[in-house]
């Protein structure tokens, strides 16, 4: 049932006014057709009620021959008189609602000391007499279903196409005499009328609109605080948000707005702390380097230079990764082609191959140092474990995704995403004899992340790895 909703909250929203209001407009319009059809019928069946009632009392007051006279003048549609019927009680007491409201409106008409009976019946009365008496009796039987034949006569096949039932009323003389009428009515006055739902409809799209507009501009701040949130991400000092709408608004937008300038004013003092650790660092580190100079021992004094440099590329990559929660570098178009080239070119220098298939059809807008960094890490991960590497890259309206592959020994499945952790190693691969710091993986995905892409790794069946390297269009 979940999944039948819409998935956005305007969808839902709009939903929901939209059944309510229409279930509320469906409700209204029975409510009053019902008022509407049981005023009506009041109206219809006091009617017919007090002329057979005044029939009634005028032929109690006629003696038999004036009493046969009056019923063949009376015997017109849409009554059926007749003084022939034996009284017939009814088996069962009808209380459908017609049946008690037409008997309860005839009993004021009649008064309380004249025996009568009601009945709704399926059997409609006899043919009308202007129907010639010739053919009366090739006439169908009346039918107990609504069922429009055309060889129907055409005043049988209208009543029941109108929806018409047979009203039996008998009521007793005060000579004991019957007499019995047949009164077509309705059975519901009123149907849902076409320009009622119509009017319904018009009214529906309209308050629908309306609704439409409201929700949209009622949703509309949070997804302008959704979008602020993704670009956060990547870009911390991004444009604040306008405080502006209703209260709820203008507070989350606020509220957004400190976090943003808190999360800056954090970076900037990591920052000012990073660089004076970067400096402290590497005065003693040079002051080592130069005193290395003066051993007299060559071989000795490669070991400790050889110690130097990998305590300096330590301290610069672990201050890289620190950097890269904040991104200075402002976004401009980078020739992704040009920069895998460079990478191959490079690769080539050092007596490595990479392969390159497929090609970025446009310049990706990005901060091009910052992806040179990632791709660079990704590339030299590959080719110190084997000296080949194919480089795949699809394009499309959305995404541009880079897929390496290498042909080394791979990554046990349980460790493919703790080698994205700062200073994991993998000591079946790795020793320090390679200079690895842990962080080469970290810092590639952190920037993946920081332009809204990342950074996936899975084994291949035919052995290596695969790195595959999201970014969005």
């Amino acid at each position: 049932m979940m999944r039948l909703l819409p998935q956005s909250l305007f969808g839902r929203l709009l939903l929901f006014l939209a059944g309510g209001l229409t279930l509320a407009q469906l409700l209204s319009a029975a409510l009053l057709l019902q008022d509407r059809d049981q005023a009506l019928y009041h109206a219809v069946g006091g009617h017919v009620a007090q002329r057979i009632a005044a029939i009634v009392n005028l032929l109690d007051s006629l003696e038999d021959a004036e009493r046969r006279r009056l019923v063949t003048a009376l015997d017109l549609p849409p009554t059926h008189l007749s003084l022939d019927l034996p009284w017939q009680p009814v088996a069962e007491p009808d209380d459908r609602y017609q049946t008690t409201l037409f008997r309860v409106l005839l009993q004021r008409q009649l008064g309380p000391n004249r025996p009568f009976q009601v009945e709704i019946t399926d059997d409609l009365p006899p043919p009308p007499p202007f129907v010639d008496p010739p053919r009366r009796g090739s006439l169908p039987p009346p039918l107990p279903t609504a069922g429009h034949d055309p060889r129907m006569p055409g005043w049988r096949r209208h009543a029941m196409m109108m929806g018409l039932r047979n009203f039996v009323v008998q009521a007793r003389l005060h000579d004991g005499a019957v007499a019995t009428f047949q009164q077509m009515l309705p059975e519901e006055v009123i149907a849902w009328p076409l320009r009622l739902l119509l009017t319904l409809l018009i009214v529906l799209v309209s308050v629908a609109g309306l609704a439409a507009l409201a929700v949209r501009t009622l949703t509309r701040p949070l997804a302008v605080l959704a979008d602020a949130a993704t670009d956060l991400g990547r870009d911390i000092r991004r444009p604040a948000l306008a405080e502006t709408g209703p209260l709820e608004v203008r507070r989350a937008a606020r509220a957004f707005n400190t976090m943003q300038n808190r999360l800056i004013r954090y970076l900037e003092d990591r920052n000012r702390v990073l660089a004076a650790i970067s400096h402290d660092l590497k005065t003693p580190i040079t002051r080592l380097r130069l005193r290395t100079e003066l051993l007299e021992d060559s071989p000795l004094r490669e070991k400790f230079q050889a110690d130097l440099d990998e305590m300096q590329h330590m301290a610069q990559t672990s201050l890289d990764f620190l950097r890269g929660g904040e991104n200075p570098e402002p976004p401009a178009a980078l020739d992704l082609n040009a920069l895998l080239e460079s990478l191959r070119e490079d690769a080539e220098d050092a007596g490595q191959e990479i392969a390159i298939t497929g090609i970025a059809d446009r310049p990706l807008r990005c901060q091009p140092l910052a992806l040179k960094r990632c791709l660079t890490n990704l590339v030299d991960n590959a080719l110190k474990y084997g000296r080949w590497l194919e480089i795949t890259v699809a394009d499309t309206p959305q995404w541009l995704t880079l897929t390496l592959r290498d042909q080394g020994p791979g990554i046990p499945p349980e460790q493919l995403e703790r080698v994205f952790e700062p200073f994991y190693r993998l000591e079946s691969s790795r020793s320090r004899d390679t200079g690895g710091t842990g962080l080469g993986l970290s810092i590639a995905r952190n920037i993946a992340r920081a332009h809204g892409g990342d950074l996936i790794l899975r084994n291949r069946t035919e052995g290596g790895l695969e790195a595959v390297l999201e970014l969005p269009r």
